[in-house]
């Protein structure tokens, strides 16, 4: 991987720079650039842009003097293909946030940010950097980069990532397949994002109580006696955090409950986290039972 792009943040709330500036170091990011007004950010971006840097702009969606889409308008102007992230508190159903999406921002997270949406979003950033500076522009030649990068790939997933559709990807796929470089194997069925149709789509598990995703996996160990559960290292010595007994006989005394979860945010203890899925195109988080399916012929490389 090359080095990491430089950030620009363009918001004029003071914590929440001083928030996403840490959450950037964390991530390896060092060269971070802020501003609070829309003006300032245009200029910072060119600035950057004529230094011969590409940077990644972190807009939040209200500012003062400019709004979004006028800032995005500048940025543009200056680069065509800037990567835009948009910081927003509003609703996902907010009609500014979708014309802004329609205008060319790559995505947007909400506020309050956290941590893991923000570092999905800059590996994501990565990944495709690197896809870019390694990929083929030939169309063919890009088919076969994406087949061979996955042991099993859909019709849809591939139309998706080589930006390649319709009659044009099924003539490459038979030519492949003529060639006996490809081979076509039972259909896929797979999720994609309920709002932009992506198929780029992580799972995302959490705590069922607090939906924090901060939690750990271990035994748990009840002890008759007293009623106590807890995790197994609270049992000091053997010994009952709760009463101070000691625990000798398992079966007897106590029994052990493995594969249990312990969430260090709230303190719950469960069999298995709940699970939805987060778009890491448009950020956008729903669970399964909304869940979008598309169902495409799958294929394999067998000669590449």
């Amino acid at each position: 991987m090359g080095d990491k792009n430089d950030v620009l943040i363009i918001e004029d709330s003071m914590a929440t720079t001083i928030l996403l500036q840490d959450f950037l170091k964390k991530m390896g990011y060092e060269n971070v650039k802020t501003c609070n007004t829309g003006k300032a950010g245009i200029q910072l971006f060119s600035d950057l842009e004529n230094a011969g840097r590409r940077p990644i702009v972190l807009l939040d969606f209200h500012l003062p003097d400019m709004n979004a889409n006028e800032i995005m308008t500048g940025i543009f102007g200056i680069r065509p293909d800037a990567k835009i992230i948009l910081e927003t508190a509003d609703s996902k159903s907010d009609e500014q946030i979708k014309d802004a999406l329609r205008g060319g921002a790559y995505l947007y997270i909400e506020k309050p940010i956290r941590y893991d949406n923000l570092k999905n979003v800059f590996e994501t950033l990565e990944k495709e950097k690197d896809i870019l500076e390694e990929k083929p522009s030939d169309d063919i030649e890009r088919v076969i980069f994406h087949m061979k990068s996955s042991a099993r790939i859909s019709f849809a997933r591939l139309a998706e990532y080589s930006e390649i559709h319709g009659d044009l990807l099924n003539k490459h796929l038979s030519q492949l397949e003529n060639e006996k470089k490809i081979t076509k194997v039972s259909d896929m069925k797979e999720v994609s994002c309920i709002q932009c149709d992506s198929m780029r789509i992580l799972p995302n598990f959490s705590c069922p109580v607090c939906n924090g995703t901060n939690f750990v996996q271990g035994k748990l160990i009840e002890h008759f006696k007293c009623g106590n559960v807890s995790v197994e290292n609270s049992y000091k010595e053997n010994k009952c955090p709760k009463c101070h007994k000691e625990i000798k006989i398992l079966g007897v005394d106590y029994k052990t409950m493995d594969n249990y979860y312990i969430c260090d945010d709230c303190g719950d203890k469960f069999s298995n986290p709940s699970q939805d899925f987060l778009c890491i195109k448009c950020n956008n988080r729903f669970p399964l039972e909304k869940a979008k399916w598309v169902t495409s012929a799958g294929y394999k490389s067998s000669g590449l």
